[in-house]
């Protein structure tokens, strides 16, 4: 699913897509239905397509040309795994692939008779088992120091900030986490936090909270989410709770 790998099925897809019917593997194939479900969800705040704008911003290396203005809908899933473009759209699963991995490394784990156990793949991470795990939330501007924690069981936690990302593109300060509807960048939060059940979905949902906010609330409660947005000065800005178990609630120090 790596945009930067020239044999991937992003790769293939981003470059055949257009002119023919693309065969890729079931796991991307899942990625890609979740990532649409996701956009219909958030009216296109959470947008895959974004990699156009990534790519000007040279978040991403620039390799495809005479990209058109389409969206997440320009997506077409067939079956077969089979993936189609309406117009010649570029696709990058950078926010959500990596929470994916993690599942898949949870599953894995399971698998192998592993009774619990914690994958991190830094920013976004997995407890299961009867084990929990208390977990740090740092404050981007002072990152050893931490602004809250979570204690989690059977749950993910997936956070995404610009702190460490943000860059200057002509006048403007970018970053790459973009509001799919206008592929601008918000600026006025530095890192959302979010636990959910399964970590694909508690890092897409990172980036939806970020452009929505407080308005993020109903899709939170759709997937039993919690979520922490903290301003720039690294200050809890809002938090939003929707977890039925006590032992699974952010809680600030």
């Amino acid at each position: 699913m790596s945009f930067h790998h020239p044999a991937s099925d992003v790769s293939r897809i981003n470059r055949e897509a257009f002119q023919r019917k693309v065969t890729v593997d079931p796991w991307t194939w899942h990625v890609l239905r979740a990532a649409q479900e996701l956009s219909h969800e958030s009216d296109g705040i959470f947008d895959i397509t974004v990699a156009r704008t990534l790519m000007q911003w040279k978040y991403l290396p620039r390799r495809y040309r005479n990209v058109s203005k389409g969206n997440w809908r320009d997506i077409v899933l067939e079956k077969n795994c089979t993936v189609r473009f309406r117009q010649r759209v570029i696709v990058d699963l950078g926010g959500i692939a990596k929470g994916f991995a993690v599942d898949r490394a949870v599953e894995a784990l399971k698998c192998a008779g592993v009774s619990s156990g914690v994958v991190n793949a830094g920013g976004d991470l997995r407890v299961f088992g009867l084990k929990s795990e208390l977990v740090h939330l740092r404050r981007p501007d002072e990152p050893m120091r931490p602004v809250g924690a979570i204690k989690l069981r059977e749950r993910a936690l997936a956070t995404s900030g610009i702190y460490f990302a943000q860059k200057r593109c002509g006048r403007a300060v970018v970053s790459a986490l973009l509001n799919g509807r206008t592929c601008r960048s918000s600026r006025k939060l530095i890192s959302v936090s979010v636990a959910a059940s399964a970590c694909m979905i508690a890092d897409a949902l990172t980036k939806i909270a970020f452009v929505l906010r407080e308005k993020s609330a109903p899709l939170l409660a759709q997937y039993h989410a919690d979520a922490l947005l903290l301003e720039r000065d690294g200050a809890p800005s809002w938090m939003f709770r929707s977890s039925c178990d006590t032992r699974d609630r952010i809680r600030f120090d």
